[in-house]
């Protein structure tokens, strides 16, 4: 296992970088299938909403096994072997074994959760775990992708390539934060995806989470605010080191 903090340059993110932290031992997610599990029906996507810009689109979002075997679309990552995501930093919950797919070449994909329910104001940790795949990567054309939880940015316009070029490809990363709610109701999670071009860059999307309170961390990151009106968010990283396909 390694652990680092790094600036992610050049992506609109409106982020406090911390160190590595842990999970909510004990928690309770409140993003219903936030692992999407197949077995909780509609193919991975049960609890969640899927647009596809019709006509436009070349692949569909889908949601595909991570057991580190090569599988070709749409069971699969186009032959690339993704290793199932072990991460313990942010959420409370395990990965089911699956993770959602944007492969995209053209036109933009959506996928949303509507139904987050918060019942008390407060503080609430918010996050996901991304993974670039490497053959993916190798394409030449880019991608851009951008994940918000309870209507606050995490990534916010941001390439596949820059997220591949700060941490690597094939490699599990947690991206999560803070944000405090003032009033309770009804909140969502979005994603984005939108590729640039026969061949695009891909990205998976696996562990999303809200929980009450606040991530812990061994020892305080330094204050990087990128954007405007987020305070409060953090990135946290912890990279398990994966072999390359």
């Amino acid at each position: 296992m390694s652990f680092r903090t790094a600036t992610l340059a050049g992506i609109a993110l409106a982020a406090t970088l911390l160190a590595a932290g842990t999970a909510h031992a004990g928690a309770i997610n409140l993003v219903q299938n936030g692992t999407f599990n197949p077995a909780l029906g509609s193919s991975g996507f049960a609890d969640w909403t899927v647009n596809q810009d019709a006509g436009h689109t070349t692949s569909n979002a889908v949601v595909i096994e991570t057991d580190n075997v090569g599988r070709s679309y749409p069971t699969g990552a186009y032959g690339q072997a993704v290793a199932n995501d072990s991460l313990t930093t942010g959420g409370p919950d395990a990965s089911s074994g699956y993770a959602a797919y944007f492969s995209t070449d053209t036109g933009t994909q959506t996928l949303m959760q509507q139904t987050v329910n918060i019942a008390s104001p407060g503080t609430y940790s918010i996050g996901f775990d991304v993974y670039v795949p490497a053959n993916g990567y190798a394409n030449p054309n880019d991608a851009s992708f951008s994940g918000s939880v309870l209507g606050t940015s995490l990534l916010a316009s941001t390439t596949i390539s820059s997220i591949g070029s700060i941490y690597g490809t094939n490699t599990w990363v947690t991206i999560a934060g803070t944000t405090t709610i003032a009033t309770p109701g009804t909140y969502t999670v979005d994603f984005s995806f939108t590729g640039d071009g026969s061949t695009a860059k891909d990205i998976l999307v696996d562990r999303v989470f809200v929980v009450p309170g606040t991530v812990a961390v061994p020892e305080p990151g330094s204050l990087a605010l990128l954007g405007t009106g987020l305070i409060g968010l953090g990135l946290i990283l912890r990279r398990r080191n994966r072999t390359r396909v």
